[in-house]
């Protein structure tokens, strides 16, 4: 007690330019004192008389005897009160903590949990957390070309992981970009990197059900919000597509065998909140790279490992995921509004000069009431 009575009195000492405006705020206080006893004895000259003997001498006795009153009412309401400093200290000029993020250099960045942008955008959200891999190379053609579609769609629920900042896609997204420190190439360790951040990510969402896609993919999301309606998220749910046509045969260190299915990343892949919550305690906190190191497998097919055979958990095939491995070109177009997923080389009639993955004719093909799709139309209809 006697220690926050001195920091009071620090705090009063650091406004005591404003004395004259303390004391006329302290006639109120015992104006309304005056309605409640306890709060009248608290602000009575008894009290303030002995904080006045214990106060530190400042200026003169005047000062010394209001900094006492200050004092003494100020007990009867600390908590109120510091409340008031926590909560309004940037108005009054009391500063408020800031929390320094410092940056460790290690030898291997993967091997460390890369710290992210804490992703925040003030619009309604669902369930759903979706991220999008990708990489700094990919900013301005294939990321461009999401912006402009099916982000579009729900951009408060797609966040985007990539291998450097970029402020100007941070604004755009409305800062949902998660600048990792993982390696930009192509590589096992990079792609696994990119994906623990993923899960990491979702993971301190909260949210239901976690999403994965790549950077050539289109995600037709209210299909995606609607196939997921039908399933429970706190059942354990592993969806996606495996792209090849026999289970993963991969030995343990005594050459035991180990038979899993997994979902391909290229066409995208769902988990439950239950089952994320159990893959947790193997794949969070930096811990995926190190399973793809250990079993020298790439992120997807080491995803595929930990659920299939360690959580024993059967992937749920969609069919309506597709990757750039899959022949798109023989999907009709008028099957096009049933798929979730698709990726480049689908087969869409030609809108856009600039359209090399096709997205934004499949886009408008889709959702014909776009605004990309708008001002396509209104500048056919001038020329």
């Amino acid at each position: 007690m006697l220690q926050l009575v001195y920091n009071l009195f620090n705090l009063h000492q650091h406004f005591l330019p404003f004395q004259n405006f303390s004391i006329e705020l302290l006639k109120s206080v015992l104006t309304f004192s005056e309605l409640v006893p306890l709060h009248l004895s608290l602000c009575s000259y008894p009290v303030w008389a002995v904080m006045a003997e214990w106060v530190p001498p400042v200026q003169n006795d005047r000062s010394r005897k209001s900094s006492a009153l200050v004092l003494s009412c100020s007990l009867f309401g600390f908590g109120s009160l510091l409340m008031a400093v926590c909560l309004l200290g940037p108005v009054v000029g009391v500063p408020r903590p800031h929390h320094h993020h410092h940056h460790h250099h290690h030898q291997n960045k993967e091997d460390r949990r890369p710290i992210p942008h804490h992703p925040v955008r003030d619009q309604k959200t669902s369930d759903v957390f979706i991220t999008v891999k990708t990489s700094a190379r990919f900013h301005q053609s294939r990321i461009a070309s999401i912006l402009d579609t099916w982000f579009q769609l729900a951009p408060g629920d797609i966040f985007f992981i990539t291998d450097q900042d970029d402020k100007h896609l941070s604004r755009r997204t409305g800062e949902h970009v998660i600048a990792t420190q993982c390696r930009a190439s192509h590589s096992l360790l990079g792609l696994c990197c990119k994906m623990g951040v993923e899960f990491d990510s979702y993971i301190r969402s909260k949210r239901n059900w976690f999403c994965h896609f790549d950077d050539d993919n289109y995600v037709n999301v209210p299909l995606l919000k609607k196939l997921l309606s039908k399933y429970n998220p706190d059942k354990d749910w592993y969806l996606g597509k495996p792209s090849t046509k026999m289970p993963v045969h991969h030995p343990d260190d005594k050459n035991e065998p180990r038979k899993f299915w997994f979902a391909t990343g290229g066409a995208g892949f769902c988990l439950s909140r239950s089952l994320a919550k159990k893959l947790a305690p193997l794949a969070a906190d930096g811990q995926f790279v190190q399973v793809c190191r250990r079993l020298s497998l790439p992120d997807d097919v080491s995803m595929g490992f930990l659920i299939g055979h360690t959580l024993a958990t059967n992937l749920t095939i969609v069919k309506q995921f597709h990757s750039h491995l899959e022949p798109l070109y023989t999907l009709d177009h008028r099957q096009l509004a049933e798929q979730v997923s698709l990726s480049r080389g689908v087969n869409v009639p030609s809108i856009f000069d600039n359209d090399p993955s096709h997205f934004k004719s499949l886009h408008c093909l889709l959702y014909p009431e776009a605004s990309l799709c708008l001002k396509t139309t209104q500048s056919n209809d001038t020329s």
